[in-house]
């Protein structure tokens, strides 16, 4: 049986959703500049502007600049994308057939740290299992990243509902316990079929 107490859920996209593997865009990159991708991974830019395109603060062409700069090759703006692509793997096994069952009984939602160049692309992957969720909040839309305390605001605005009332469900444990300091109840998922135990536990399904 649903619970009563819970109305909707909020899913991150990648490794949750989406299998999503970073390290392949530095082999991509990396065969295209004829060097080893171990030269590209330690250098890879995860820093202030990485942050800044995530919240749609900053270009497509100015990101691609800084992590082209960072890691010391030459991309045309195509070989860039390509290589940004092959992060996203696949929806994750079992999905479709979760968030089918889920969306009959609770809302369904999605909250995910994205940018300008991967919506598309994920959005087009995702395509089969979009009909699932009520709204999905990209964070260069709405101008807050995970774990800032604004972003999970912002999507219990628009949900009108209480922390209380809603499951959180992220593969990074800081945005979970960001999350559970705000009230919601999280659940930190490392692989698909421990996410279905703890929505098990919780009784959701």
């Amino acid at each position: 049986m649903p619970s009563r107490k819970y109305k909707a859920l909020i899913f991150d996209l990648g490794n949750v959703i989406i299998d999503i593997s970073p390290k392949n865009a530095c082999d991509y990159w990396a065969k295209v500049n004829g060097i080893l991708p171990g030269q590209l991974y330690p250098r890879f830019p995860f820093d202030d502007v990485y942050a800044q395109f995530e919240r749609g603060e900053i270009s497509p062409d100015f990101f691609r600049s800084h992590v082209t700069q960072c890691l010391e090759i030459e991309l045309t703006p195509q070989q860039f994308d390509e290589g940004w692509s092959m992060i996203l793997i696949k929806i994750r096994d079992g999905i479709s057939e979760l968030l089918h069952n889920l969306s009959k009984h609770y809302r369904v939602f999605a909250l995910s740290n994205t940018n300008e160049i991967h919506v598309p692309m994920w959005q087009e992957m995702c395509m089969p299992i979009l009909p699932y969720f009520e709204k999905i909040f990209s964070s260069n839309e709405i101008g807050f990243r995970k774990p800032e305390k604004e972003s999970f605001v912002h999507v219990l605005d628009y949900l009108d509902l209480v922390p209380e009332e809603v499951i959180f469900l992220d593969d990074n444990y800081e945005n979970v316990i960001a999350a559970e300091a705000i009230g919601m109840e999280a659940v930190h998922v490392i692989d698909y079929e421990q996410m279905v135990k703890e929505l098990t536990k919780i009784g959701i399904i």
